[in-house]
């Protein structure tokens, strides 16, 4: 035995030469010579050769081979073997375990058998036995044609199936599935199996085919049988017609010689050739196979099928053989000549022309009943079928009766041709010619002619189809451009093109049935809709031309060309008029403007025609003009519209039923419609008419009449309403605000198709149809050729994906007739259009007069009403914004009463501000925290857009995870984490933006309604005029507590504190209850971290924490109502808030602080109980730069109310006085600071400043614990310098001076120092003093004088904080007793009389209280003047610093305060500190003369900082410079603030209080100053200033013009203008005004009416903001005073520092009185020493060292 691995695996075979069975066998090719057998001595006869290969012998191919020829070449004198006897053998090689060649090896065994003389040996048995051999067999490329020849030699072509039909149809199928599966994939598959496939494919369907041929087979078949057969056909011609039809371009290599080449012609001219693309067989090269398309193979064997089975086939098959026939037909279809009796050159496919005939049998044939139903059923969608497949059902279904309807038409054509040929006739009158062509009359009368298939009878169903095949769902089929159901429409489209051309050739030959036009009309109607609703791949509107018929897919071009009828004659005016307006928005202007200027110019739409109500219902039910394509057409519509309305509307004969027509068709307009800012004539009309309607039928009527009423104005009402509501889809909201950029169509030439290479064949096909004109377009391939080279290699754009951009988009060649020159407006909802009728309703019902009449109203508040629960209700976000555009600048003036405000709405700038924090405003440049806000929002949305991923995918639209950064300092703002989501829809495009564009206009704006108010206080339980704000206000809560949408809840949270601010809006009892809810809600959602999470839309770069910074805002405005919080609990959980927002971004973080700062005034108790936690916080956020001058801020106000910091303890005080020195030593390194110089030197000085303030605010028993502090973080400020700096010196004196003393800083003259120094009383010289020296020790000057009276001495030391004065009387030297020689009867008064103070007004000012005592009294004179000096000091009342007390002379601070001294202070005055030589004995001055020079220079510098402020008040109307400056007296609430500014002083012998300049004879006796330790102010008052004989008071303008901050009360009405003032000092103005408009009671005294007011503060242009105002406050008229003394003083510093920089361009350094009082002493202790030239103290101990060292007298 030979061993299997000789030859069992070698690479070919040797096949058998026979032609019994009807194959085309084509040899292989082979690649290696087979090896020569081993040689035998002699053959083996067939029966060794059996034994040889029967198992369990191991089977030789050798052995195999000779056994299949030893059978073929039996002849009838050898009998051969029983099958029996072949069947282990053949079992073993057939095996699928077996190696391929042993395999094909015993199939040809098995066919060289069956083909010779075992025939007759085999049975049926035998032949069923054999049938094992061929199930589940795969198909395989070297065993098919051997597999396939062996199974018809066993059935001998069909002759011996008997009992094996059923099996052999079931075999057949699979191997015909098996072979066909692998021409249906395009990879992975050679081309030489390709071919060994198709060839395998066509011969077992031929055998098939063959098959059912033979009547003895298909009479043995039953009904499954011939299913199944009917299914494999089915399952295959699917599969083939699903086959791209590029199949052979991507499956044939581009040098195959399989392939006919490129020149070679083709059935159809290369212009329309088929869709598929394939070479057909005619092309092929001689004796060559041709790879062909698998649908050419299927469809051609199923046809030669049908051929043969058809007949006998019962009809319940045709529901599975029409749909494939249509499907066929579908994807073989050619473009249809134009109908006419010319002869046309046919281009039709040889299989379309098959399958046609074979339709044309079935649906004239005895089924024709059956199959009109069938077909009718497939030009519908099929629910069960994928969309390609149903596609291609529809287009089959309908050539098929598109060409039974051209049979038709031509056959009317021709009878009309007949009708109208010239006759010749006959003397005798008989026709003799007829002038036709031949075959004429044969057409004209055809025998199979059917009535049945004319359009009219088809035109429902077609119709209804069409509206099918539209309203198909977007994921199904997207409504694109060359969408694949386009193919369908467009065959419908051709039927009626087909008609109407049909029509066009008859002319006027023949009536046109009424009929038939309208079933053109409603065919069209429908494919119109699908034109008005395709898009283009970038989501724009398709543009179509009738003048130039001309489209982006053949669709369009049909449907094109049906419209660019000639309605001058056509028959179809009637509806193609109505049709083309219905598609307007895809027409151009001038295809339209015809028809229009006509209807206008023939006065058609005026009441003067007849028909003008019918001719406005026409354009108005055509919705494609308020298209936002359409703007020029809809404006001059609307604008005749309004036209037409204003002539009308006084006329009621013809304004209701204009205003009815317009309203019904109103009602019918889809609410998801958008429109624009032209159709809001339309709502402003039903407005009006609703209005006029309810005052004609209700002008006298009562609250329940109005109640029941159901007229036209409450439909009116229910239709707004219900549009309102009307729900739309939120990316609609989106679109809309895009509609201007994506509804324009784009050019024809730039539209790409809507797939890709890999599209259906059809709408391959559908482009080279035949355009609808008469003569051919050669320029047509040219045109689909510029687009393919436009769109080639880019992929099908859907509507998934991103919209490109205009910058993408390539130069158009055309431009698009559509695109006007017309800026397109802003497109608006429907909703959106129904909230602005309301609110013109609800404006004419309030502040119009017809608010008079009781039933107006009821109205107006039902309306009102309803446009608060639109708020939350409507149905977009677009409507829902409206209506809060309008609700959210209602106001109401002193009186209640309500108003629209529009040109005062933000007049002061918080409503932008807002909206800058979240990008919808410019935020200008006068914010400190601009630079890190903006560098914190780039970063966000840095985050926010992460880089495109690895594999090349778009990311998601979410914000992207977490970043890692570098660790930080806690006391830094921590940087923004974007929040990763899984999902996040796409961001809204924003509705809104400052500056406001309103949809809506409110005639009497700022007009305050006659009737409606906000609340009565005369009636607060119950009054009709008031309107239910509570009810406005609740919503609005719902709203920051509930909202989705960023839009809506952005704009309520930026709008709200303004009208907020407006408090008598919100003033009765169910208000007050609102008022604390919100508050409650906003504080519970901050803290807990709620607020805002329920957004959906996140834009990119904001987050929840935005939004929680903007309701800070709206707390801050709730200070104002703390009257509406009964519980404390609630005032300090706000408190609480303002805490947490501390933690916050820089914006928050500013807002808090000013909060707080407010907080310090009006929530007292509050704050004292959080503000250490406060302050340890501060302590936390100071690094921020842009916080400092807040933060400067909050600590300069809190110091200033000692009950915040009564309890304070150490640790409080220290937090600080740590952030104050932390300011002063970031000053140094102010280089790489973000804030200007400026504001750098301000919060220097303001550093300094509050460390005085808090200093003096500790007890004097605790102050030197925090000197050690103190002093070193000053020496850590100057750190790295030899010497400190001057303000630092300055502080060093300062704390010197107030440590162990809460003394004055400068010497006021007391009754002893007038008694001991008067020198009336000295009676040897007329001198106080005897002698005096002065010493220079460190930075002071220290003057003793010995006095002329016995034993007294005076100290004086003036330092640069102050001067400090001591009268010293050495008790060493002895008083003589009375009765002696020189008795001291003054010593002994003024001792007595040493702690007395003046009388104050009871004291005379002229008089000299010593005058008593000139001579020498007596004993008894001293004790009676004592007695009545005590007397007069004990009757003279308190003085009252509010109530108007007159102060005059002294500075009044010691009667203010309990003064206390530590005996370190009287060191500390007479020492050298803080000069760093310990043991500095001092120089003794001896030049008196510069001495003198020096101390009267020095002597006139201020001990402290004096600060000079104006302050005007404008009366009601007031506007102009003079008319303000005239003014001597103000309102009594203008009047009680002037008390609590500060304290009224009497200018005529003033001391010590600075006078700023005011001259007592010109400018008036009085003034208000204030003052404490530290600083004084001056008030220029106005109102107490005389105005003498200039009209234009100039002395007025004198001080207050050339002060750099002013106060001004504002009574006027209006706002005031920051350049009220004619000045060159124009920096800042605090204006004080009241919180709700009006100037009637601004003299009233109504405590009520002045409870609170708004202060704001004016800055020049360029300054930064430095106070804690913001945008405005609220502050109640108790704390009004202080807290406008604060910002006075502040704003005084600034602007100091503002000016000396010369507007923050220069760097220079303010010099402030302290300091300019240490550099003079530094200078003449320079002078001093200079001039003495002492010599320096040596080391040595010689004696002239120490004698000059011991010797006193030289220093002394």
């Amino acid at each position: 035995m030979f061993s299997q691995n000789d030859d069992a695996y070698r690479p070919t075979r040797q096949r058998a030469n026979t032609s019994a069975f009807p194959f085309n066998w084509r040899r292989k090719a082979e690649n290696t010579p087979t090896p020569a057998p081993p040689s035998i001595s002699a053959p083996l006869q067939w029966e060794e050769l059996i034994e040889a290969l029967t198992p369990p012998a191991v089977p030789s191919l050798n052995y195999a081979k000779s056994l299949a020829t030893a059978l073929g070449t039996l002849d009838a004198h050898s009998p051969p073997p029983r099958l029996a006897t072949l069947q282990p053998v053949l079992a073993s090689l057939c095996s699928s375990d077996s190696p391929v060649s042993l395999q094909t090896a015993g199939y040809d065994i098995l066919t060289a058998y069956l083909e010779g003389s075992g025939s007759s040996l085999t049975t049926t048995a035998d032949r069923l036995s054999c049938l094992s051999l061929f199930i589940d067999v795969p198909w395989s490329l070297e065993l098919w044609e051997a597999r396939s020849k062996a199974l018809a030699a066993l059935i001998g072509s069909g002759a011996h199936t008997a009992g094996m039909e059923g099996h052999i149809l079931r075999m057949l199928s699979t191997w015909i599935e098996r072979a066909f599966e692998g021409l249906t994939r395009t990879d992975s598959i050679s081309h030489e199996d390709r071919l060994e496939r198709q060839r395998s494919v066509e011969s077992l369907t031929t055998l098939l085919t063959n098959l059912v041929r033979k009547p003895e087979f298909v009479s043995r078949l039953t009904e499954a049988d011939t299913a199944g057969v009917l299914e494999l056909w089915e399952r295959l011609v699917d599969q083939s017609l699903s086959v791209p039809g590029e199949y052979l371009n991507l499956v044939s290599p581009p040098s195959s010689p399989y392939l006919a080449p490129q020149s070679s012609k083709t059935v159809s001219p290369p212009k329309h050739s088929l869709s598929h693309r394939r070479h057909h067989s005619s092309t092929s090269l001689p004796k060559l196979s041709l790879l062909k398309h698998p649908a050419d193979i299927i469809v051609d064997a199923y046809l030669i099928y049908l051929s043969q089975r058809l007949v006998a086939l019962a009809p319940n098959y045709l529901t599975s053989i029409l749909p494939l026939l249509f499907r066929a037909l579908a994807f073989y279809s050619t473009p249809l000549p134009r109908i006419s009796l010319q002869p046309s050159v046919t281009h039709q496919n040889s299989l379309e022309k098959k399958i046609s005939d074979v339709l044309s049998q079935l649906v004239s044939g005895p089924y024709a009943s059956s199959c009109k139903i069938l077909l009718k059923r497939h030009f519908f969608p099929s629910k069960e079928a994928s969309l390609h497949v149903s596609i291609q059902a529809s287009v089959g279904a309908l050539r098929t009766l598109r060409i039974s309807l051209r049979q038709l038409l031509e056959s009317r054509l021709a009878r009309a041709y007949i009708s109208s040929a010239t006759i010749e006739s006959s003397p005798a009158g008989v026709p003799t010619h007829l002038e036709m062509e031949k075959g004429l009359l044969e057409r004209a009368w055809s025998q199979d002619e059917c009535q049945s298939w004319d359009l009219i009878r088809f035109a429902s169903v077609l119709s209804r189809a069409a509206k099918a095949w539209i309203s198909q769902e977007q994921e199904t089929s997207a409504n694109v451009i060359a969408a694949p159901k386009e193919a369908v429409l467009h065959e419908i489209a051709a039927i009626v093109k087909d008609v109407i051309q049909a029509m066009d050739e008859r002319g006027d030959n023949e009536d046109v049935d009424d009929e038939e036009i309208a079933a053109i009309a409603r065919i069209l109607r429908e494919l119109v809709e699908y034109v008005r609703a395709v898009k283009t791949p970038d989501g724009g509107l398709i543009p179509i031309s009738i003048r130039r018929p001309d489209g982006s897919s053949p669709f369009l071009v049909a449907v094109a060309t049906i419209l660019a009828q000639d309605l001058r004659t056509s028959p179809l005016f009637p509806v193609l008029s109505s049709i083309i307006l219905s598609i307007a928005d895809h027409l151009p202007d001038r295809d339209l403007s015809d028809l229009l200027a006509t209807m206008v110019e023939r006065q058609s739409l005026s009441p003067t025609s007849l028909s003008w109500l019918d001719e406005w219902k026409n354009l108005l039910t055509m919705s494609s003009f308020f298209s936002p394509t359409r703007t020029g057409t809809r404006q001059h519509i609307m604008a005749q519209l309004e036209i037409v309305w204003k002539f009308v509307k006084d006329i009621p004969a013809y304004r209701k039923p204009l205003a009815s027509l317009v309203f019904d068709v109103w009602k019918m307009h889809p609410a998801e419609e958008l429109e624009d800012s032209h159709t809001l004539v339309v709502w402003n009309l039903l407005a009006d008419e609703a209005v006029l309607r309810l005052v004609g039928n209700h002008a006298d009527s009562s609250t329940d009449v109005c109640e029941g009423e159901d007229g036209f104005c409450e439909e009116i009402l229910n239709f707004l309403l219900t549009m309102a509501h009307e729900r739309q889809d939120d990316d609609d909201d989106a679109a809309s605000i895009r509609t201007v950029e994506s509804q324009v169509p784009s050019p024809p030439g730039l539209i790409p198709p809507a797939n890709s290479a890999s599209t259906s064949p059809i709408l391959s096909r559908m482009t080279s149809e035949y355009p609808g004109v008469r003569e051919k377009e050669t320029s047509l391939p040219s045109v689909m050729s510029i687009i393919t080279s436009l769109t080639s290699g880019a992929p099908s754009r859907s509507q998934s994906k991103p919209r490109r951009s205009t910058n993408d988009m390539p130069a158009p060649v055309e431009a698009s007739p559509v695109v006007t020159a017309i800026e397109s407006p802003t497109a608006l909802p429907k909703s959106v259009g129904a909230v602005i009728a309301l609110v013109a309703a609800f404006s004419q019902l309030v502040f119009t007069p017809h608010a008079r009449a009781q039933c107006s109203l009821w109205h107006a508040k039902q309306v009102f009403k309803q446009l608060v629960e639109l708020i939350t209700g409507a149905g977009c976000v677009r409507a829902r914004l409206a209506v809060l555009q309008f609700l959210m600048r209602l106001r109401v003036d002193r009186d209640h009463r309500l108003y629209y405000t529009a040109t005062e709405y933000d007049k002061d700038g918080n409503v932008t501000h807002l909206a800058s924090l979240i990008n919808r405003a410019d935020p200008g440049p006068n914010t400190v925290e601009d630079p890190l806000r903006d560098d914190e929002i780039r970063k966000a949305r840095a985050r926010a857009a992460p880089p495109q991923e690895r594999d090349g995918r778009r990311p998601s639209r979410g914000r992207g995870g977490p970043r890692m950064e570098a660790s930080r300092s806690r006391s830094r703002v921590p940087p923004r984490v974007l929040p990763t989501a899984m999902f996040r829809l796409k961001p809204r495009e924003p509705l809104w933006a400052i500056p406001e564009v309103l949809s809506f206009s409110v005639a009497a704006s700022d007009v305050s309604s006659e009737v409606v108010t906000s609340y009565d206080p005369s009636n607060p339980g119950h009054n009709e005029n008031v309107l239910p704000l509570s009810l406005y206000l609740s919503k609005l809560m719902e709203v920051i507590e509930s909202e989705r949408e960023w839009e809506i809840l952005s704009y309520v949270l930026c709008h709200l504190p303004a009208q907020l601010s407006n408090k008598h809006l919100f003033c009765g009892p169910r208000s007050r209850v609102v008022i604390g809810k919100l508050l409650a809600s906003l504080c519970s959602g901050i803290t807990e971290g709620t607020l805002a999470t329920k957004v959906e839309r996140w834009p990119d770069g904001i987050i929840s924490r935005d939004a929680q910074g903007l309701a800070f805002h709206t707390l801050t405005v709730l200070i104002s109502y703390k009257r509406c919080f009964d519980n404390p609990q609630q005032l300090h959980h706000l408190v609480e808030v303002f805490l947490l927002g501390l933690n916050g971004q820089p914006s928050t973080q500013k807002c808090c602080l000013h909060a707080l700062s407010l907080a310090a005034f009006e929530l007292q108790p509050s704050m004292a109980k959080h503000l250490s936690r406060i302050m340890e916080k501060l302590s936390q956020i100071m690094s921020n730069p842009a916080m400092a001058v807040h933060i400067i801020d909050f600590l300069v106000i809190v110091g200033s109310q000692r009950a915040l910091y009564v309890n304070f303890t150490e640790n409080d005080y220290k937090r600080v006085f740590v952030v104050a020195l932390k300011y002063l030593e970031n000053h140094k390194r102010a280089e790489g600071s973000s804030i200007s110089w400026a504001l750098s030197q301000h919060v220097r000085i303001m550093s300094y400043y509050i460390v005085y303030v808090w200093f003096l605010a500790v007890d004097l028993t605790d102050r030197h614990r925090h000197v050690g502090y103190i002093v070193r973080q000053l020496l850590l400020a100057n750190d790295g310098q030899a010497e400190v700096d001057a303000p630092t010196e300055v502080a060093f004196d300062w704390l010197a001076r107030y440590t162990y003393a809460s003394a004055d800083p400068r010497p006021a003259r007391s009754t002893l120092d007038e008694i001991v120094m008067n020198p009336n009383l000295q009676q040897k010289s007329s001198e106080p003093a005897v002698s005096e020296k002065t010493w220079i020790l460190g930075n002071s000057v220290v003057t003793i004088r010995a006095l002329a009276r016995r034993g007294w001495i005076e100290v004086l030391s003036r330092r640069a904080s102050g001067m400090t004065k001591f009268l010293v009387r050495a008790e060493n030297v002895p008083m003589v007793p009375l009765g002696d020689v020189d008795p001291d009867l003054v010593s002994i008064s003024a001792t007595l009389m040493m702690d007395r103070e003046d009388g104050g007004e009871l004291a005379v000012p002229d008089e000299d209280p010593t005058a008593q005592f000139v001579g020498n009294p007596s004993l008894d004179d001293v004790k009676d003047s004592l007695s009545t000096t005590a007397q007069s000091s004990s009757n003279a009342p308190r003085p009252d610093p509010i109530t108007g007390y007159v102060w005059s002379r002294s500075a009044p601070s010691q009667r203010r305060k309990d003064v206390s001294i530590d005996p370190s202070y009287f060191a500390l005055q007479l020492s050298a500190y803080p000069d760093k030589q310990s043991a500095n004995r001092g120089y003794l001055v001896k030049d008196t003369q510069r001495l003198d020079s020096f101390v009267r220079i020095f002597d006139r510098m201020p001990v402290i900082d004096t600060h000079k402020v104006g302050v005007m008040y404008v009366a009601p109307g007031q506007q102009t410079e003079a008319e303000i400056l005239r003014n001597t007296h103000g309102s009594p609430a203008y009047t009680r603030f002037l008390e609590g500014l500060g304290r009224l002083i009497n200018l005529r012998g003033q001391v010590d209080v600075y006078d700023g300049g005011l001259d007592p004879d010109l400018d008036g006796e009085y003034a208000y100053a204030w003052w404490d330790d530290i600083g004084q102010i001056l008030f220029h008052t106005a109102t107490l200033m005389p105005n003498g004989d200039d009209p234009n008071c100039t002395s007025k303008k004198a001080h207050i013009g050339n002060d750099y901050v002013r106060i001004v009360w504002n009574d006027s009405g209006r706002p005031y203008r920051f350049d009220t003032l004619s000045t060159q000092f124009q920096f800042v103005n605090i204006v004080i005004e009241p919180h709700s408009r009006g100037a009637i009671a601004a003299f009233s005294n109504n405590l009520h009416e002045h409870e609170y007011f708004k202060v704001t503060v004016q800055r020049a242009q360029g300054m930064v903001e430095f106070t804690p105002i913001g945008d405005f406050k609220l502050i109640s008229a108790t704390n009004l005073p202080q807290l406008v003394r604060q910002l006075s003083l502040l704003s005084d510093w600034f602007v100091a520092v503002w000016q000396n920089t010369e507007g923050d361009t220069k760097r220079e350094e303010v010099i402030t009185n302290w300091r300019s009082r240490l550099e003079a002493i530094k200078r003449f202790r320079g002078q001093m020493v200079a001039a003495e030239h002492k010599p320096e103290v040596g080391n040595d101990d010689s004696l002239s060292e120490q004698q000059r060292f011991r010797d006193f007298s030289m220093a002394y």
